[in-house]
């Protein structure tokens, strides 16, 4: 269904009820037409699209249901491709590149066609409208056209090394774009691979950078150049943990795009994203405040960029202890866009920081009567079951689910449930977390271990956890958990509410059990 979605945004309304009209039957009822109006509602499932269409007991497996969106996503195909090139805007840098490789196709089959004056004629009029936008494969493509037809009919010399010139110019700009993607590729390869630590990738981006900035510098106006240069210049200094060397960088990328004609907004969103992560490694919440303003005035609203925004402010919140700005950044979310746009991993994701958020609130860091939104009920068993993704990943968001149940628990004092897990949790992080990655989340086990040795008191619980606590935040630790991220809110906040919520008495007036000695 998302496809078919996808097709109805960018499809021209005017084509696809003209199209509709065309399909239907005289005298009966349209099946198509139907499905087209409920797809429009962005609320609706697609079993309950197929339940409205047919019945309740009808899955979108049904042969009739498969038919009929079959039917409609070559109906929207048909609307986008049927569309006059002749009559394109090319007011932006979007629209050029669409209309500008709808004319290159049109071109290339009256060349097939020996159609050489019109090729001509719509090859100039084509770059006059695209040239200033400085898209390579268009520009150079159309340049190598003409240079080739004034060489054949209608022969002109002037013509021809004008031509030629400007193909030479974009063949070069072209050799440049593909050495620096294939810089990026690499770095991307590097990051997804995980074999080498993040300073390794960055001092290895930094060399892809320094070897070809001066190449860049010769194509200023070609955005999507130096779009990709300055992302993986960037990329380059948050692997190497220089933030505020990356924020100054995006700064400078941004005058570099503005003065493009017609830069993506896609380009600009991401350097605006880019200061708010960075802002977010720094835990310099003034500073990082301030980018998500600055970012929401250029990230399109209900776009994937946005949510992602969204879900950097929460983390901002969470990570400087700003937890009430936290609470109202994820508070005003629209639940419906988040469920259109993200995957079901991805939704799960937002639903861990949502935990989280909640959680503060149940140890009252968070005031919900001071929000002008408030947020759903939570039930931790609900919870757990909405993560089934997460759940599997034993070296990932799984800590971080394992955590949020336990110090719920510690929380609603429902000390039992976290001693009938001790056994579980022990052999987890003998497990899975003893790489030098994941030594702050060891840690974290290992305290809310200590913590039901010590039967959950707290003087108990802070005199046998300082070695442990000490290790967890010492340098090597911190260095070595940038190459994590799995850590939502810092331990040291974390740890600090379970103290809190730690018994001072022991219950019962039952003796402390004595810590076996190695």
């Amino acid at each position: 269904m998302e496809d078919i979605r996808e097709l109805l945004e960018i499809a021209s309304p005017k084509k696809v009820t003209k199209l509709l009209k065309i399909s239907q039957t005289k005298g009966k009822h349209s099946v198509i037409g139907e499905l087209h109006r409920l797809v429009k509602r962005d609320n609706l499932t697609e079993q309950q699209i197929v339940a409205e269409l047919y019945s309740p007991t009808h899955t979108p497996s049904h042969p009739a249901y498969r038919a009929v969106k079959n039917r409609l996503r070559d109906l929207l195909t048909t609307a986008i491709m049927d569309e006059d090139v002749y009559s394109a805007n090319y007011k932006d840098y979007d629209n050029a590149q669409i209309n500008g490789f709808r004319q290159l196709n049109l071109i290339n089959l009256l060349l097939l066609r020996r159609a050489w004056h019109s090729a001509r004629y719509l090859s100039h009029l084509t770059l006059r409208r695209v040239k200033d936008f400085e898209i390579l494969p268009i520009n150079h493509r159309l340049a190598s056209i003409l240079a080739s037809l004034y060489l054949g009919v209608g022969f002109d010399e002037k013509q021809f090394t004008k031509y030629q010139t400007m193909t030479d110019y974009y063949a070069e700009a072209e050799r440049v774009l593909n050495l620096v993607s294939s810089h990026y590729r690499e770095m991307r390869r590097m990051m997804y691979a995980h074999k080498l630590l993040p300073n390794e990738i960055g001092e290895k981006v930094g060399e892809y950078v320094a070897g070809c900035q001066h190449l860049v510098q010769q194509y200023p106006q070609v955005s999507a150049l130096q779009a990709m240069f300055f992302i993986m210049k960037v990329h380059g200094m948050t692997l190497l943990g220089d933030y505020r060397s990356a924020i100054h960088t995006a700064n400078d990328a941004e005058a570099v795009l503005t003065k493009c004609k017609g830069a993506g907004k896609q380009s600009l969103s991401l350097m605006a994203l880019t200061r708010v992560e960075c802002s977010i490694k720094l835990r310099d919440f003034e500073q990082g405040s301030v980018q998500v303003r600055r970012a929401e005035l250029m990230v399109p609203a209900n776009s994937i960029n946005h949510i992602k925004l969204s879900e950097y402010a929460i983390t901002l919140g969470l990570q400087t202890g700003n937890f009430a700005y936290a609470y109202a950044q994820l508070a005003q979310v629209d639940r419906e866009v988040l469920n259109r746009l993200l995957t079901q991993q991805h939704v799960e994701y937002w639903l861990i920081l949502e935990a989280y958020v909640n959680l503060l609130v149940l140890a009252g860091r968070i005031d919900p009567e001071e929000q002008q939104i408030k947020l759903p009920d939570f039930k931790l068993a609900k919870f757990v079951n909405n993560v089934p993704s997460y759940s599997k990943d034993k070296q990932g968001m799984n800590i971080q689910i394992l955590i949020i149940q336990v110090v719920y628990f510690i929380i609603k004092k429902q000390y039992g449930k976290i001693i009938d897990r001790t056994d579980a949790l022990v052999r987890y992080g003998s497990r899975y977390l003893m790489n030098n990655e994941n030594l702050r989340n060891n840690c974290f086990f290992k305290l809310l271990l200590t913590a039901e040795k010590c039967q959950f008191h707290r003087a108990a619980t802070v005199r046998e956890s300082s070695k442990t606590y000490k290790r967890m935040t010492s340098p090597q630790a911190k260095r070595l958990g940038r190459a994590n991220s799995t850590e939502i809110i810092q331990y040291e906040n974390l740890w600090e509410i379970v103290l809190e919520n730690l018994d001072t008495t022991l219950p019962d007036g039952r003796k402390l059990r004595r810590r076996q000695q190695a």
